[in-house]
């Protein structure tokens, strides 16, 4: 993965802060949703159309 492709990534912090959600169930959506995702440098970013798809369906506002 380039550097652009990383900077497009969220972290389970990003969401957890972004959706105001416990970072567990940011866990337990990423695995019931099967979001893609990427390791970097040994940190995982889930891809950001899996996580407003699901997260814009689960916790409109």
């Amino acid at each position: 993965m380039n550097h652009k492709a990383v900077s497009a990534g969220l972290t389970a912090d990003d969401v957890a802060s972004i959706w105001r959600i416990p970072k567990g169930t940011v866990y337990r959506y990423a695995h019931m949703h099967q979001w893609r995702r990427y390791k970097q440098i040994g940190r995982v970013y889930y891809h950001p159309d899996d996580v407003t798809t699901t997260l814009d369906e689960m916790h409109p506002g």
